[in-house]
């Protein structure tokens, strides 16, 4: 819990100089330099430098910028907020991460506290001026608040249909240390973090009492907590650098009172520079931020670093967490900027804020990493110089400020995953990603298909995606083939897999859903609803044959992924052969089992006579490999007036002595042909003669 109104810096004016570097002709390269100024306390400062480079004409008009295009709008805040009264000096605003809610404490409570959440209002209520609130959070069932006023001791009350109706006190075991703050990790469980370690409580609430279950004795900088794992770290060390895992695992099958375990996980170090020539003397909690991105706990570590020649200023350095192991350094995010930053985490991707250009940089540890370092993975922006889209308030609300509000604004406070709070604004929403707008800034359409298949509800987009890069580079005169090729390789490849993981579903009866690497899956009729469509529109730029080809490179990715591919694929591609009348690539497709044999597509084919005369043999070859349509021969044979050949058909696979010999007669007689009228009724007067003894036939 920490209050919004806390400033622990104080940002003066910015300073700004320009520096030219180069000189050619008309056009200047230069540099520009913000400084900014932050006032630790009285005597000590801290200093921070932003540099950008842009190209200028000597006539004063401006070139173009080195730096990538900015992405405006990639970012956007959630339509629904939480709106509250802002802070002021008789109000303090509070946020509980684990609950995700808002407290507004008026006058140190005496005149009431209002906890919101999205779309409620958890509660309103008063308690007694006993001093000022320090942390407020209510457990996981609101029916216990917990309360801080003083160093060392938090308050408990109760709550019934809302309202508190009985108190009760705990304070830390240890004398003379300061609880550093306190966290809900189970329905009746919390832990104190204080300066001296942590203690482990469960609450009896309806005995108004509290009963300490765990201690663990160490020194504390400062801590950080993940809920969705229950995996507290704590700092200690010269400089804050020596990071110990708590992990909090309840009980299952065990009633709610049951007390969880706590378990110490290894300890391990953050890799830091003591030599460093910076202000900063330890590793902060303002630098660090744990997160569950792709399913893994991971500790996030920024660390400052001035842009010299041996050094590329800041970036971001992220330790996974590993089972019944100390904690990797697995990834490097560089950011390429020095300044004042920010990190959410948005559908596990790692955005960084930078609040001195206003613009964030968005980060996919799951996509190839540029570099590998001694097993580290080296990480650049997938897209740079992203701002969040300008949004307005209610119009309703009198205030100038919150009509038209600036972006990265300096009075946010960020906190994990993807919260933002307007503390002077009194709002809070969630951040959420664009994707529609950051597409356009991913040039390589393979890696902008991973990145969205990674993605919660991106479909369209992905599907927009595919479809784009065939009109496209058909367009620009380009062939798509290459890149088409490895985008159904990837996107099928998911596809199986979700096919799999279902059939397991089914059979043990286990959602797994949550097992699946990508998040958005595209199946065949996803393609051939969004995606093929294209092909039969009027206007379409594309070429028959190269209409073919996609859709083979289609067919071809399902086969190799051994997908079975739906009869409505085969219909289209089939339609577009005829229409372009490649009659013999669709025979080389159907000679060589292209397509999967099925009574549907021997009926399609049987359709395509009047515009290929082969296509009733490949029809009844189809059938026949079925081996399940025998009857379906023998009707394509009648309906052709090939009466001789059903008949030998039918002698070889069946019983014929019980066919009618009405049925052949009739279709001989219509045919008009008198030789093969006189044949059937030898056939049939012959077959009378070895059944009865005589070749007349039964009457009726």
């Amino acid at each position: 819990m920490r209050s919004l109104s806390t400033q622990t810096t104080h940002r003066l004016s910015p300073f700004v100089a320009t520096v030219v570097t180069k000189r050619e002709g008309n056009v200047r390269n230069v540099r520009v330099l913000v400084l900014e100024v932050f006032a630790i306390n009285s005597t000590h400062f801290s200093v921070e430098v932003l540099t950008l480079d842009f190209t200028f004409t000597y006539n004063g008009l401006i070139g173009e910028e080195m730096a990538i295009n900015r992405c405006n709008k990639g970012l956007e805040l959630s339509a629904k907020l939480i709106g509250f009264e802002s802070v002021s000096k008789s109000v303090n605003v509070f946020y509980d991460e684990i609950n995700q809610h808002v407290f507004v404490v008026t006058n140190r409570c005496a005149d009431g506290v209002v906890v919101k959440a999205m779309d409620e209002m958890i509660a309103q209520f008063r308690l007694e001026d006993r001093g000022d609130v320090l942390s407020i959070k209510f457990s996981p069932v609101c029916d216990v608040l917990a309360l801080q006023r003083t160093p060392n001791t938090v308050e408990f009350i109760n709550f019934t249909n809302g309202q508190p109706n009985s108190h009760y006190f705990q304070t830390s075991k240890t004398k003379n240390c300061k609880v550093l703050g306190f966290i809900w990790t189970n329905t009746y469980e919390m832990v104190f973090i204080t300066d001296n370690g942590i203690e482990f409580y469960q609450i009896l609430s309806e005995k108004h009492s509290v009963k300490c279950l765990k201690t663990f004795t160490l020194s504390v900088e400062w801590f950080v907590y993940e809920p969705q794992t229950s995996v507290l770290l704590v700092a200690n060390g010269t400089y804050a650098n020596v990071i110990q895992a708590f992990q909090f695992r309840v009980k299952l099958l065990l009633n709610a009172f049951t007390p969880s375990t706590v378990y110490k996980l290894s300890k391990f170090e953050v890799e830091w520079n003591s030599k460093q020539k910076t202000p900063k003397t330890g590793l902060y909690e303002r630098d660090v931020a744990i997160a569950n991105i792709y399913g893994k706990s991971r500790l996030l570590v920024l660390k400052h670093q001035p842009i010299l020649k041996e050094q590329s200023g800041a970036h971001v350095v992220i330790y996974t967490f590993v089972k019944d192991s100390v904690p990797q350094k697995t990834d490097i995010l560089l950011v390429h900027l020095t300044g004042r930053f920010a990190i959410n985490i948005v559908d596990d991707l790692v955005i960084v804020h930078h609040q001195t250009s206003q613009t964030s940089l968005v980060f996919d540890i799951n996509l190839q990493s540029n570099e590998i370092m001694a097993n580290v993975k080296i990480h650049y922006p997938i897209v740079s110089n992203c701002t969040i889209k300008e949004f307005k308030l209610d119009d309703q609300i009198d205030c100038e400020l919150c009509k038209n509000s600036t972006v990265h604004s300096t009075n946010w406070v960020i906190f994990q995953p993807n919260i933002i709070i307007d503390a002077r604004l009194g709002c809070l929403w969630f951040l959420q990603i664009n994707l529609k707008y950051i597409i356009e800034f991913i040039p390589n359409i393979p890696l902008l298909v991973d990145f969205l298949m990674f993605r919660r509800n991106s479909k369209s987009c992905l599907l927009k995606v595919i479809k784009d890069s065939i009109i496209g580079n058909e367009e620009n005169q380009r062939n798509p083939l290459g890149n088409l090729s490895l985008v159904f390789n990837k996107v099928n490849a998911a596809y199986k897999e979700s096919l799999i993981l279902e059939t397991t579903t089914n059979q043990n009866h286990v959602n797994d859903s949550n097992k699946l690497k990508m998040k958005t899956i595209v199946d065949q009729t996803d393609v051939f609803s969004d995606v093929f469509t294209v092909f039969d529109e009027q206007n379409t730029p594309l070429d028959q044959s190269l209409i073919v080809s996609i859709l083979f490179e289609y067919i071809y990715s399902l086969s190799i992924h051994q997908i079975p591919i739906q009869y409505f694929v085969y219909e289209f591609l089939i339609r577009h052969l005829v229409r372009s009348q490649q009659f013999y690539q669709m025979h080389q497709f159907l000679q060589y089992h292209v397509f999967t044999d099925s009574k549907p597509l021997a009926c399609l084919l049987l359709s395509l006579e009047p515009h290929y005369k082969y296509a009733v043999q490949l029809a009844l070859d189809m059938l026949k490999r079925l081996t399940t349509a025998n009857e379906e021969i023998i009707e394509v044979l009648l309906s052709q007036y090939q009466l001789s050949r059903a008949l030998r058909f039918i002698q070889s696979h069946g019983n014929i002595d019980s066919i009618s010999a009405r049925k052949f007669l009739e279709i001989a007689y219509n045919s008009n042909d008198v030789k093969l009228f006189y044949s059937v009724y030898k056939f049939f007067e012959l077959r009378n003669l070895r059944i009865r003894g005589s070749p007349a036939f039964a009457s009726g």
